[in-house]
């Protein structure tokens, strides 16, 4: 989908829902890294840690950019993963809404 095909409305209610889904994202990791954190005893512990960390950074760096090409995709991947509500994309036009929800099943 182009720029063109989103409706102001839709642009501000897909901007908003992925906004809130970054945000979302980024205190569960938070949360995850201060439960792990404390937990560190080993050399092992840490570069697991680590490992978590980069894993983590690469997925959001792949989907902290509003596209509209793939907007659609990362609703359905936050919806999926809990990250945004059905009610955060409420008032999207019910085919891009429809989209999002069938992407999220899989």
């Amino acid at each position: 989908m182009s720029a063109s095909d989103w409706t102001l409305p839709d642009q501000y209610i897909a901007s908003q829902a992925f906004e809130l889904g970054k945000q979302r994202l980024i205190t569960s990791l938070i949360n995850t890294l201060q439960r792990e954190s404390s937990q560190l005893n080993t050399a092992e512990s840490i570069w697991r840690l680590h490992d978590f960390l980069s894993s983590a950074r690469y997925q959001y760096e792949g989907r902290s950019d509003f596209e509209f090409s793939t907007i659609l995709f990362h609703l359905a991947d936050m919806l999926k993963h809990n990250l945004i509500s059905l009610e955060d994309l409420n008032g999207l036009e019910q085919s891009k809404l429809s989209k999002v929800i069938a992407m999220a099943m899989f």
